[in-house]
């Protein structure tokens, strides 16, 4: 017979239960009160999470690694398996928030920056004159993904899993906070009333934004997902930093590579300065309520550590 210390990972299983579900309710809820077709979302949820053979995959390795003791494998399995399942969840409240009628405020974000001195156009224009610079930056900013997967995967590989999972509920929190100023304070970006021209995939977010005000539904294909207050890619990239911080081996990398990203938000005209501001506000506050949330499984007192196998007798505290 064995005693075994409570399982911080089972914690972790329960605790996103208690927030992805209730999450997925409230997405069904709000897509049917702002006349999204709710039943072709759920169906889109269930085919990209619960309908994914990868999520399955996950789950089960996450289990055979339990029952054999793996625990760096299955720490790193559970925490891209609940990953799978939070992204569609998180993904979908951002058409939802775009469906309010709240007007576009771009006007608003870039008298915010020209107080602050700051114009993303001037940004734009100077590395114009350093193609090379651009080139890396514009790199950097579609290596987000490389920045995200390394959270979530080399943590728990250096038995740092707590780090990789307070990430996970840092995320959750941070899209939710994101959907809610995104639905009060919506805006496209600084090309709307600055002077440079859009990209291809910058032009799309005026017509994405105009589809969601005016209740029509988006082309299939729509990048939709795009918020400029606050940025998320620097709420990504920075939550990444922390999680992956107290590795010694990786924590400058990291932090380079999560620096590069959050300037390149301004230098690709994606942003405005105050973006970039409340993209770290929120991801302070959204580390701190995960590391409220999820605090670390205190050490137990040797007895209460004790096994007791078949036969065996533990002797006494004098």
């Amino acid at each position: 017979m064995r005693l075994l210390a409570k399982s911080e990972g089972s914690d972790f299983d329960l605790l996103m239960a208690a927030i992805v579900l209730p999450l997925l309710a409230v997405d069904l809820v709000l897509a049917w009160f702002v006349r999204i077709d709710a039943m072709g979302e759920l169906r889109t949820l269930a085919g990209v999470s619960i309908g994914s053979v990868g999520l399955w995959i996950l789950i089960a390795a996450c289990c055979y690694c339990r029952w054999r003791g793996i625990t760096t494998m299955g720490d790193a399995s559970q925490l891209l398996a609940w990953t799978l399942l939070v992204i569609p969840a998180i993904t979908f409240l951002i058409p939802v928030a775009g469906r309010t009628p709240c007007p576009l405020v771009d006007g608003a974000l870039a008298r915010i920056d020209a107080g602050m001195h700051f114009h993303t156009v001037n940004v734009v224009h100077w590395m114009a004159n350093f193609p090379r610079a651009r080139r890396t930056l514009l790199i950097a900013y579609d290596l987000l993904g490389l920045l995200v997967i390394a959270s979530l995967v080399v943590p728990p590989l250096a038995r740092r899993a707590l780090a990789s999972r307070r990430y996970v509920l840092a995320v959750l929190f941070a899209a939710i906070m994101t959907s809610a100023l995104f639905a009060l304070w919506p805006a496209a970006g600084p090309w709307t009333v600055e002077a440079f021209a859009p990209s291809k995939d910058q032009a799309e977010v005026i017509g994405a934004l105009t589809a969601l005000k005016s209740g029509q539904s988006l082309p299939e294909g729509t990048k939709s997902a795009v918020v400029a207050f606050p940025s998320f890619h620097v709420i990504l990239a920075v939550l990444s930093v922390v999680a992956l911080w107290d590795l010694r081996w990786i924590r400058w990398f990291a932090f380079t590579l999560g620096a590069l990203i959050c300037v390149s938000t301004l230098t690709t005209g994606w942003h405005y300065g105050i973006d970039v501001v409340g993209g770290l506000a929120v991801s302070y506050l959204a580390q701190e309520i995960a590391c409220i949330t999820l605090k670390p499984v205190p050490a137990a007192a040797p007895v209460a550590l004790r096994v007791v196998e078949a036969g065996a007798t533990v002797p006494s505290e004098s």
